[in-house]
């Protein structure tokens, strides 16, 4: 089927081929997963010579390592010889990666530096400039290391485009302007296709349903909090609805979901202090953008970021899905700022979250759901029409619409359909 088959942009519908279809899978790793821009790691993971961690760009496993020039490098995590994986860890220190199978040493530029029992090969045999494959195009932005297959592609900061003055404003949490990703990570592996957490990284439709448990725990930390220190009254509730806030499509399958009681919680949890310092660092103006920050961005494809976790979706198969999450720690932050991010990371996600395993299992009750288009007598699609009548197109080609919405899912859909119906 063509994009234009699976993805009615003007209806706002999805057929369920699109997650189900092995053959629609096997052409978004060819047409999206190696074609433009992937992230494959942070900075802050590889800080010194010789650190690598493993990553994959769709399901091509690669290392992304520092070599002694402080170099940033991305390899395709296979030996040149047999095709076994080199590295094995997620993350570590190492000066060579050698294969268990036949001893084949690489440095952690990718350049083969020693091969078991030499002798049994002539110079003739082994090919010149044999080593890891290098992925061709490697970039960085504010810390964000993405790689790409295809020697072609735009320029990052074209790629990224509107999504860069979040991203900006997103290693602003502190005056130092320093994020790291070492403070911790949670991995889970559901059962259904890539797309539904793409989708639900940025959705503000389902937390005042799924997440009530999630609500009731908040609000009974903070009437505990309230007692201790001699308030009177009870916390109650707030529901995503009832706030202000915007979601936006920011071209080329990037959007954004405005979370605007992040910035309320972060200005009763934070100390007067570190506030007043972000705004004498940035400006009373900016101090909004800054402060939580009051936002998720998706990059498309497989980057979610909120102030205090970023999460990264591999495709393992059409059917099953690898999440990896990261908590964004403040090295510089005060330790209240820090263990206050924590304890909300902690609480929400991770297998025994409050929050985050609704989501994978709404994931895998909607892959169970997909199965039944594949009969010809029932509907095969899924709609995407929540107030779609209500987007308003900027004068910079943004669309905007309400919290929401579903403008942010419909944008996942138009960066998809532009990229699959582009000529490989």
């Amino acid at each position: 089927m063509k994009p234009e088959e699976l993805v009615d942009l003007k209806g706002g519908r999805v057929h369920m081929d699109a997650y189900r279809n092995p053959e629609v899978f096997a052409e978004e790793m060819r047409r999206i997963f190696h074609k433009v821009w992937i992230y494959v790691g942070h900075e802050s993971e590889i800080p010194s010579t010789g650190d690598y961690k493993t990553s994959y760009l769709g399901q091509v496993p690669v290392i992304v390592s520092r070599d002694e020039d402080m170099g940033i490098n991305v390899l395709v995590n296979r030996c040149a010889h047999r095709g076994t994986t080199v590295c094995q860890r997620d993350s570590g220190n190492a000066s060579y990666f050698k294969c268990e199978y036949h001893a084949w040493v690489y440095n952690n530029k990718g350049a083969l530096t020693g091969v078991a029992l030499r002798r049994g090969y002539a110079d003739s045999e082994l090919p010149k400039d044999i080593g890891l494959q290098r992925i061709p195009k490697v970039d960085t932005y504010q810390g964000l290391i993405f790689a790409s297959l295809n020697p072609d592609v735009e320029s990052l900061v074209d790629y990224l485009g509107h999504a860069r003055s979040y991203l900006d404003d997103w290693v602003r949490q502190t005056p130092s302007g320093q994020v790291d990703l070492r403070g911790g990570d949670w991995k889970l592996t559901y059962r259904g296709n890539w797309k539904l957490q793409a989708e639900n990284s940025t959705e503000g439709y389902h937390p005042d349903f799924l997440h009530q448990a999630a609500v009731q725990v908040q609000v009974y930390n903070s009437n505990r909090r309230r007692a201790a220190a001699g308030v009177q009254g009870q916390a109650r509730p707030q529901r995503t609805a009832t706030l202000d806030g915007l979601g936006r499509d920011l071209g080329r399958g990037h959007n954004l979901l405005e979370v605007p009681q992040v910035q309320l919680l972060a200005r009763r949890r934070y100390s007067q202090e570190f506030i007043d310092e972000l705004s004498d660092s940035y400006g009373e103006d900016q101090l909004g953008n800054v402060l939580g920050p009051p936002w998720r961005l998706l990059i498309f494809p497989n980057l979610a970021i909120a102030g205090s976790n970023l999460r990264v979706i591999n495709p393992l198969s059409v059917d099953e899905t690898d999440v990896r999450q990261y908590f964004v720690d403040l090295p510089t932050a005060p330790d209240a700022v820090r263990a206050f991010r924590r304890e909300q990371e902690q609480g929400f996600y991770g297998p025994s979250g409050y929050g985050g395993p609704d989501d994978v299992e709404m994931f895998e009750r909607m892959q169970e759901g997909f199965k039944s288009g594949a009969a010809s007598t029932l509907d095969p699609w899924v709609l995407f029409t929540r107030q779609m009548e209500d987007e308003k197109v900027l004068p910079d080609g943004q669309r905007v619409g309400g919290h929401t919405s579903e403008i942010m899912q419909r944008a996942v859909y138009r960066g998809w359909v532009r990229q699959m119906s582009e000529e490989a």
